[in-house]
């Protein structure tokens, strides 16, 4: 096997509070006889770079060490590449890693790498057409009320607390309730909304399951529409969501599996993928089946 680059971001969580993860994990895959070239990344977009280099370089694995949105960031040049992603995950809330049933501890990753394991997952992807822009996203994208939380979230705070911050800016923003409307087509129909979920995965945050039938492996993207103004039925959705995804019950919601979704909005809603906000509407919403190797445990 070929150096492996390790990707890491050293303002990660799990970083700040223990320097020595990279320098473990390293030693662990030498153990195995595997050669590590170690990559911090040092500004927004740069593990991009970094993985389009390794892809360039005709590196197998890249390993990513961070939180899900340094995995996004790393992903975009994966993505259709033969290079498998490994994720080591050191970030706030590590969805894809709880998707994935990947584990924490170093070992166990060095023997995975080591053994090859590797599956292909699906990821969604996000259009603008009109301007030729597009990001994937390995496990939602989100519209209105959750992408105007994230943008709300104080970074010093998200340092100190993690997915306390989160938590804060959702009751500061449900203590306002700026909401903004927007419609999104899905299967053949039009559906107003404050609140949508295109999910790739089930898991959602930390507590949160919102599309309980989502897999990272199906060739669809499972769709979760709210559309309430009433500060009392987004905290029950968020209780019922924690409890199995018992929200997509409630006969106010739409939750449907879609290839594709198109939303738009007068007012210019916000959109986040993975966590990281990343513009407004309008924005095309859609599946790419089969499109990214990962080092992961068998199904």
């Amino acid at each position: 096997m070929k150096e492996i680059p390790l990707i890491y971001n050293p303002t990660a969580g799990a970083f700040r509070r223990d320097p020595e993860k990279v320098e473990r994990l390293t030693r662990a895959l030498t153990r195995q006889g595997i050669e590590v070239v170690s990559l911090a990344t040092k500004h927004a977009g740069h593990a991009t770079q970094l993985a389009r280099q390794a892809v360039s370089d005709g590196a197998e694995i890249v390993i990513v060490c961070g939180g899900d949105g340094t995995i996004n960031e790393a992903a975009q040049s994966l993505v259709g590449s033969r290079a498998a992603l490994a994720v080591w995950p050191c970030g706030t809330a590590n969805v894809l890693a709880k998707e994935l049933r990947l584990p924490c501890d170093e070992k166990a990753l060095a023997e995975l790498i080591t053994c090859r394991s590797a599956r292909t997952i699906s990821v969604g992807r996000a259009m603008k057409p009109d301007t030729g822009w597009q990001r994937y996203f390995l496990l939602m994208a989100g519209i209105g009320l959750d992408a105007t939380i994230v943008n709300g979230v104080d970074p010093g705070l998200k340092r100190l607390v993690g997915i306390g911050a989160y938590l804060t800016s959702g009751l500061s923003y449900l203590a306002r309730m700026p909401l903004t409307p927007f419609s999104i087509d899905l299967n053949g129909r039009r559906h107003e909304s404050t609140f949508t979920v295109v999910s790739n995965a089930a898991n959602y945050a930390a507590f949160f399951t919102l599309a309980p039938g989502a897999e990272v492996d199906d060739d669809t993207l499972d769709v979760c529409v709210f559309n309430s103004r009433s500060r009392l039925a987004y905290l029950t959705y968020a209780f019922l969501s924690m409890v199995s995804g018992r929200h997509t019950r409630s006969p106010n919601i739409v939750y449907q599996p879609a290839r594709e979704a198109q939303a738009n909005s007068s007012d210019k809603a916000l959109v986040q993928l993975d966590g990281d906000v990343v513009g407004t509407l309008p924005m095309r919403f859609e599946i790419a089946t089969h499109a990214l190797r990962v080092i992961a445990p068998a199904k």
